[in-house]
């Protein structure tokens, strides 16, 4: 799991949430990334872009074929607490 943009949550908190579900924290999107959790993006932090870089990257991974899940952070947050 890669978490990028302002979540609601601290980020240790959901890198937590994350660990209890058994799922591995890493801070960049790599070709072991199977989920990136999307929080609100800062436009003023994108440099011009929509989108994140690790966004961007992810996006680029699914392209190539790579099984790779782009959630919202309540999406995150619900599949955590069932």
């Amino acid at each position: 799991v890669v978490f990028t943009g302002a979540l609601q949550i601290l980020r240790r908190e959901a890198a937590d949430m994350a660990h209890e579900a058994g799922a591995a924290v890493d801070d960049n999107v790599t070709k072991t990334t199977t989920l990136l959790v999307v929080g609100d993006q800062d436009i003023d932090k994108l440099a011009g872009h929509a989108k994140s870089s690790k966004h961007r990257k992810a996006e680029k991974l699914i392209e190539a074929g790579q099984p790779l899940r782009i959630l919202g952070e309540a999406d995150f947050l619900s599949m955590c607490r069932e």
